[in-house]
Parts: structure tokens; C-alpha cells; sequence
């Protein structure tokens, strides 16, 4: 196993894994001197931040053995796992008109929702059908027909287009892999560069395109050949890590010993305050550690959260989406730090009330018709921000009458391993608590 890893958690993740003997490769020029890593090989794992910093996402076959050993650390974090790209022939079961979605048999009792929007034909009970998972929603596969396969540097997709990731920034790099695709028979493909192969000869990429060619092709004859919905494709596996504020913590304290870290140090990036962190760390040793925690405090503090102002709260869903909320600030309660504050949200559909409670780990929102208080791995406060983890542990309250969403939550993400025992037993007396009205 060969794992690279980028983004805010870079040191502390890559310290981990070489500590358990795991070999990281393709690492930045910062941390190859820091930890003196020389290999440059292809990795069987890859590592990078959530788009909102909440944690990380980890995929590739060998992806299980990395969060068995993130688990050992982040042992209040949840792990989200989706197998993104399987592969099925399927069989149309049904169709829902409610949803107009198509219901299609996968893989035993496993079942598949597909959009009647993306299905060009007639829909016929029990005929068979090419589809590709793209992630899940209440216990069912999303599908597609527009196919696509994984490479190291490419991923390849049924009458798609030819463009970039996000990552390959330089002109020079874009106009390579655009000229590259030009050459190529194509046919009917389209080509997502990845942004390993902005630095990859083009003999390279070619093969890889010729050998995930021949996988399509391999793809095709057994879909051909088969007569009941099946497997296929194993697609990738991948994880979602939404690291706890906790756990921050103890990243912390890894990285502390490859480098000087400040307690704190992974919240503060994850919010976007790098330059302050980065300063604080560079007189670390000059400054008592206290007198640089109080200066970083004092200094946030004068930027908010103040009253009557414009304010968001960052949520972040298990499976690595996010969504905002954006209100005024009010009943701040400040000792030494937020102990508690509301945001007041208006509009067309009325006005909510968002109580954040960061003792507590609970978002509780108000409305004039209920209050929904949400369980959450962690509220943290910045001065014009604050964010959270949401696992889906929600609570109504209507009257004097408390109903749990969903009362065997934390049984199902036990046994799915999204959670560890630790975490459990935490969720289950907080979740208790929370259900008293």
C-alpha cells in the first residue's frame, strides 16, 4: 500500500501512517524533508481535504486499511464509505411516478434509483440495463447510464466531454492534455484529467487510456452475456472522514511531534486562518505557548461573533455535501469564548431560529409550528462563521412531544462501522438527554 496525502491534515495524517508503517508517497516538497520520503511511485491510496475543510475524503482499493488506522486516533469521528462507479447489469423493476424515478434490480436485494431524465427509451419491466452507481441516498444505489471509468490520471466517461480537474491550473498543463486528447480515437469517450497527469509523459497516459478502453470492452461482453442482474465493476472505494473537534485535538498533538504545532491548530485551518496560524507556530519556542493560545484568542475575539450581525453556519452532511445558513447574530453568550449563540433567519417561508450550543454539541432550531434539535460532532465558533459536522441524529419536538428521526440510528452506523464503540456511547447518552422535552 501506497498512500499520498494533501491538504491542512497532510502532516499529521502522513506522521500516522509512517508510524504504522505505512508508506506515503508523491509527497509535497515540505513534508519529503520533513520526514526525509523519497518515493515518488504511483499510490494504491489517495488523501485530500473536504471541500469544507470538515475532514477528509480517503479512496482506493486499499482504502480500508487507511481508516482502520485513522480510527485508532479519531476514535469520535465518523466514517462515511461509498462505493463510487460499480458497475451492474441491471433489470427494470418498476417505476415510481411520485419521484419519476426507475426502480432496477442490482445485485441480489440490493436495489438502484435511476432518473427517468437520464433514461432515453421505452421502460420495460424485466429488461436489462447498463448502469453505474454515483453514490447513495436512503439505503438505495443513484444510477447512470453515462458510464465512467477510473485510471490513476483519467477517468473516462460515456459521450462526455473533454475537460479539466480543478487542480491543473497552468495554461501549459491544460493545453498538453488538450492536444493529447485531440490525437487520440476517442470514438464515443470523453476524457476528465486528473491532476496527476498535468506532470505525466504522454506515453503513459496513452496506455492507461488504451488499458481502461480494453476494461470497457471487457465490461460490455459480460454485460452481454449475462441473463440476472449483477456486479460487474468494482468501481473505488471511498471514504468520507468528517473529523470530530476532538479529534482535531489530537491531530494536534501528532503533528506537535514532528513539528511545533499550536493546540488548536487543524480547527484554525479548517477555518481558513492559515497565516495566523503559521505565525503563531513561527514563535513558538520565543513565546510561552499560553501567551501565544491567549493572543490567538484575544485577536479572533475582537472580530466577532457580535451582536446584530451578519452571520453563517457551515454544515457539513456525512457523505462530504455541505449547505449554509446565513442569519443575524444574537443572545450571545461570551465567557472566555462563545458558550452559546442564536441566528435568526427570515424568509419567504417564515422565520427559523438556529441555537447553537456548542457545550452540548446540539443545533436546536425554532420555528412557530416545532423545534428540531440536531446532535452534532462538534460546533465550532469563529467570528463571522461557525461550523458543524450534522450525522443525521435528529429529534422533534411538537407540543410536549419528542420523536427521534430515526430511534436505531447509532446501532446502524455501529454495525456499518461509520462509528466507533467510543463514539457510540458518547452519541447514545447525549442522544438521550436530547430527547427529553
Amino acid at each position: 500500500m501506497k498512500v499520498k496525502i494533501r491538504g491542512i491534515y497532510s502532516t499529521a495524517i502522513t506522521k500516522l501512517l509512517i508510524d504504522e508503517g505505512v508508506e506515503v508517497t508523491q509527497a509535497n516538497d515540505a513534508i519529503k524533508e520533513l520526514f526525509k520520503i523519497q518515493s515518488e511511485d504511483r499510490p494504491t491510496v489517495v488523501i485530500e481535504d473536504l471541500e469544507t475543510k470538515a475532514g477528509v475524503y480517503v479512496y482506493g482499493n486499499d482504502s480500508d486499511k487507511v481508516i482502520q488506522v485513522l480510527k485508532k486516533v479519531c476514535k469520535s469521528s465518523f466514517f462515511y464509505e461509498e462505493d463510487i462507479g460499480k458497475i451492474y447489469c441491471g433489470i427494470i423493476d418498476s417505476t415510481d411516478q411520485k419521484s419519476k424515478s426507475i426502480i432496477i434490480s442490482l445485485n441480489g436485494d440490493e436495489k438502484g434509483v435511476l432518473d427517468l431524465k437520464n433514461f432515453w427509451g421505452y421502460v420495460k419491466q424485466g429488461s436489462k440495463i447498463l448502469v453505474q452507481s454515483k453514490g447513495s441516498y436512503d439505503g438505495k444505489a443513484m444510477l447512470s447510464t453515462q458510464i465512467r471509468l477510473f485510471g490513476d490520471d483519467l477517468i473516462i466517461i460515456k459521450n462526455g466531454f473533454t475537460k479539466m480537474s480543478r487542480g491543473i491550473r497552468s495554461k501549459e498543463g491544460k493545453d498538453k492534455l488538450y492536444d493529447i486528447a485531440k490525437n487520440l480515437d476517442l470514438k464515443d469517450w470523453g476524457i476528465l484529467w486528473t491532476q496527476s497527469a498535468e506532470d505525466k509523459d504522454e506515453s503513459v497516459l496513452k496506455a492507461e487510456l488504451e488499458d481502461l478502453i480494453k476494461q470497457e470492452k471487457e465490461i460490455s461482453k459480460k454485460f452481454e452475456e449475462a441473463d440476472k442482474p449483477g456486479l460487474l465493476y468494482s468501481g473505488v472505494k471511498k471514504y468520507f472522514v468528517l473529523i470530530s473537534r476532538e479529534d482535531k485535538y489530537e491531530l494536534d498533538k501528532i503533528r506537535g511531534k514532528a513539528m511545533p504545532t499550536i493546540t488548536g491548530h487543524h480547527s484554525l485551518k479548517s477555518a481558513g486562518y492559515t497565516i495566523l496560524t503559521d505565525f503563531a507556530e513561527e514563535i513558538l519556542g520565543k513565546v510561552d505557548e499560553k501567551q501565544v493560545a491567549d493572543g490567538i484568542s484575544k485577536t479572533l475575539s475582537r472580530y466577532g461573533p457580535a451582536d446584530k450581525k451578519l452571520y453563517k453556519v457551515i454544515v457539513t452532511r456525512p457523505n462530504g455535501t455541505s449547505y449554509r445558513i446565513e442569519g443575524i447574530s444574537t443572545d450571545i453568550v461570551n465567557d472566555n469564548g462563545v458558550k452559546r449563540m442564536k441566528v435568526s433567519v427570515r424568509g419567504n417561508w417564515g422565520s427559523r431560529e438556529y441555537d447553537l450550543d456548542p457545550e452540548k454539541n446540539i443545533l436546536t432550531v425554532r420555528s412557530q409550528e416545532s423545534e428540531e434539535r440536531i446532535l452534532t460532532l462538534g460546533i465550532e465558533i469563529f467570528p463571522k462563521f461557525a461550523k458543524l459536522v450534522d450525522i443525521n441524529m435528529h429529534v422533534k419536538i411538537t407540543g410536549q412531544a419528542a420523536e427521534a428521526v430515526d430511534n436505531e440510528a447509532i446501532s446502524k452506523m455501529l454495525k456499518k462501522g461509520e462509528i466507533t464503540q467510543e463514539l457510540a456511547k458518547k452519541l447514545e447518552e447525549q442522544f438521550s438527554a436530547m430527547e427529553k422535552v
